[in-house]
């Protein structure tokens, strides 16, 4: 295969990687892992909701910290038809990961607001929350396009997986950082230094991307209304089945997240935890996402990536089933460890399910799909979770959160492969 006939398919080239393609595999899994660090000091499924419930006891205001993240993420649908008429696709990163990572200082100004506002600043944090996914939304189909034209096919999963593994584990680290923060300072400055702490690791993370080369890629589709833009997604659901399956699969995935933005706190509500007890939850979150990633990175690309979504149902499953049984706080590390399986296993299925499904041209569309037809079902499960937990209480929402797990298997089957035509793009 010719270099022009490379770059108009939009492949990573077959072979051993160039010097160059070496260097850009080098500096985006540093961008990611520097941006699951300063996940770790965030604590979006952690100290977020913990925040919040500092607040309010309102469960339902609390699940909408988690709903706020995820339904950000469905705005990318309405670009996706631009950023496919653009040949250059490293551009829309630079500026949307840019303003994606103002969320955590915003949400630290919020904290250190508190003192002089009360509870209305709420409408600020929930706005924090889904400005960081709506942006991080934007540049995640530009992201993965470029990625999907540096890293070989029969790389890509252990390339995410070895990625989030470096990520998780300087998670970790930044998290166990919070737990003193956490514990020294009294309310609400702990949290302000947390979220502190996660803007400058983000704005370090911002040098690997401005060192990113972009390669060449497929020529940039011929450009069309908004509106046949938006019309053209649904018929692309409708013609592709195996797809339209695997994101059914993954929505009922989602749904059954609905407890995982409480198990803080039920610990410390429920179960009499301490406050610093969120970055001990945070740390080992992460540890198993640095174990979980590598494992999950290997399964996908040896049995592929349907096989990360039926793990991804065990991992929840078992872990509602630890929160259950939990005689105390120490118990539910089991159950953050699972949540880490996963926290990684689910988004690795987004990413790679993502990119192998359609031809290279129409990548940002079925990225922009993966994400926007998801998103709003992980927006949705953690409200219904605030609602299960007013009327029945916990117990009611881990059973309830496990049997929709189980409901997704039937959806990640052989009628839900992708194409092998597409499985080295």
């Amino acid at each position: 295969m010719t270099a022009a006939s490379v770059a108009a398919s939009g492949r990573a080239p077959a072979g051993p990687m160039t010097r160059e393609q070496r260097r850009n595999v080098g500096v985006l899994g540093v961008d990611m892992a520097l941006f699951a660090m300063g996940l770790g000091a965030l604590g979006q499924l952690t100290i977020i909701p913990l925040f919040v419930s500092k607040l309010t006891d309102n469960p339902l205001a609390i699940g909408a910290v988690t709903a706020a993240f995820q339904i950000g993420w469905l705005p990318q649908i309405f670009v996706a038809g631009l950023v496919e008429r653009n040949a250059r696709k490293w551009p829309w990163v630079i500026k949307f990961s840019s303003l994606e990572r103002v969320a955590s200082l915003l949400l630290a100004l919020c904290a250190l607001a508190v003192p002089y506002t009360g509870t209305w600043i709420l409408a600020i944090v929930y706005l924090a929350c889904f400005s960081q996914t709506m942006f991080g939304g934007l540049c995640v189909g530009p992201w993965l396009d470029v990625i999907s034209r540096v890293v070989p096919g029969r790389l890509r999963g252990r390339f995410f997986g070895i990625s989030n593994m470096a990520g998780a584990l300087l998670g970790a680290i930044s998290a166990a950082i919070a737990v003193p923060l956490l514990d020294s300072y009294p309310f609400p400055y702990n949290f302000a230094a947390c979220f502190g702490l996660a803007a400058f690791i983000y704005a370090v993370g911002m040098i690997p991307i401005f060192m990113v080369r972009e390669p060449p890629g497929p020529p940039p589709r011929p450009p069309r209304p908004f509106r046949s833009q938006i019309a053209d997604l649904p018929r692309l659901l409708r013609a592709d089945r195996p797809f339209r399956q695997f994101l059914m699969g993954l929505s009922i995935i989602s749904l059954a997240t609905m407890s995982n933005g409480f198990v803080a706190v039920y610990a410390v509500s429920e179960l009499g935890a301490p406050d610093d007890i969120a970055g001990w939850y945070t740390a080992t979150l992460f540890i198993a996402q640095t174990v979980a990633s590598l494992f999950l990175g290997w399964l996908g690309d040896r049995f592929g990536f349907l096989s990360i979504g039926k793990a991804v149902v065990l991992a929840t499953v078992v872990l509602c089933g630890v929160a259950l049984v939990a005689p105390d706080p120490v118990w539910l590390l089991v159950a953050f460890a699972l949540l880490g399986v996963v926290q990684s296993g689910s988004m690795l299925a987004r990413m790679t399910g993502s990119t192998e499904y359609g031809p290279p041209e129409r990548r940002p569309s079925y990225v922009a799909l993966a994400f926007g037809v998801v998103g709003p079902c992980a927006a949705l499960a953690p409200l219904l979770g605030g609602q299960i937990v007013a009327i029945l209480g916990y117990p009611w929402l881990f059973g309830i959160s496990a049997a929709i797990a189980l409901l997704a298997l039937p959806f990640l089957g052989e009628g839900a492969r992708p194409p092998a035509r597409h499985a080295d793009a």
